[in-house]
């Protein structure tokens, strides 16, 4: 039966299967309202059972969780598909794996008809071999299926990001040199990718603050500023503050590097404003009671000094 699913303001035409959902639950010796409990109502849950009506990617995504079903049997519609992709995505470039692995469990490989979604699908695997089962030399397989079997067009995305997941695992390795030249090629195939103008600004930033980190932990100062830079510039010019802080605390790491202590400091006081304006109490935190705890105190101290006293300042 086609249904329509609520996306947003939008509408996807799908098909679920209901009866599959009813047949999983009943074979576990569940009611509707214990399937339900923790999710959602137990009319939703009568909903999708009966009418193949679901209105939240969430919901169904728990469900499947529940019932050890795979979300590609339930769901089977392409763009459905994309959206629940998208939703590891986010768990992903947050690096909340463990959550994504949750997700991508969900998944039945079979049913990705299309070379894209088979290489979104390896190069998420690829991340969650590397830091969740800690088996680097099957996440390297999986990035290079992404890379030699399953890339749809040149210089995508995915290309660079998993060309940065096998630097990642060469780093672990030890193997400095080679993992210096597959996070070079991700920044470059990324810096293509950019020029495009085909993909989000904010999930581009995202990985171009994994390798700048990924340099910074090679000691390639010299190879992360001018890409702080140059995303810096970027973010200016489309008036956007997405991890203007971040990049400004890496900024002060390559210049603490480099021996510029003043720079470095005066770097990470303009990240600490900057996140707090963000919203980024994490980041705001850390600089103001640990990296730059000593610099704060002495500002109030001298503030303190001068308390009632007419300042300098027109």
């Amino acid at each position: 039966m086609l249904s329509r699913l609520t996306i947003g303001s939008r509408y996807i035409i799908m098909v679920i299967t209901g009866a599959l959902i009813r047949k999983a639950r009943k074979d576990r010796g569940m009611s509707q309202i214990q399937l339900a409990e923790g999710i959602c109502t137990q009319a939703t849950i009568s909903s999708i059972e009966n009418q193949n009506v679901c209105t939240s990617v969430d919901i169904l995504v728990k469900i499947c969780r529940k019932l050890d079903l795979k979300i590609t049997d339930v769901a089977k519609n392409q763009r459905y598909g994309d959206k629940v992709f998208s939703y590891i995505e986010d768990d992903m470039r947050n690096h909340l794996y463990a959550e994504a692995n949750r997700q991508i469990n969900q998944i039945d490989t079979k049913k990705l008809e299309t070379r894209y979604m088979l290489g979104r699908y390896h190069c998420y695997r690829g991340f969650i071999e590397l830091y969740i089962n800690d088996d680097i030399h099957e996440a390297i397989f999986h990035f290079n299926l992404q890379l030699t079997q399953y890339s749809a067009d040149k210089f995508t995305f995915y290309q660079a990001w998993s060309n940065l997941g096998i630097g990642l695992a060469y780093q672990k390795l030890g193997k400095s040199q080679r993992a210096e030249g597959f996070i070079d090629s991700s920044s470059q195939i990324l810096s293509k990718v950019k020029k495009s103008g085909k993909h989000d600004m904010v999930v581009i930033v995202d990985l171009y603050v994994d390798i700048i980190a990924a340099y910074l932990e090679l000691g390639k100062e010299d190879r992360a500023m001018p890409l702080i830079h140059e995303i810096l510039h970027e973010l200016t010019r489309q008036e956007l503050m997405y991890k203007v802080d971040v990049l400004t605390e890496l900024e002060s790491k390559c210049l603490y590097a480099k021996g510029q202590i003043v720079q470095a400091t005066m770097k990470q006081i303009a990240a600490m404003f900057v996140a707090e304006l963000r919203g980024n109490t994490a980041l705001a935190e850390k600089i103001l009671k640990h990296n730059q705890s000593h610099i704060i105190e002495m500002v109030k101290n001298e503030a303190a000094k001068n308390e009632g006293r007419p300042t300098l300042i027109q």
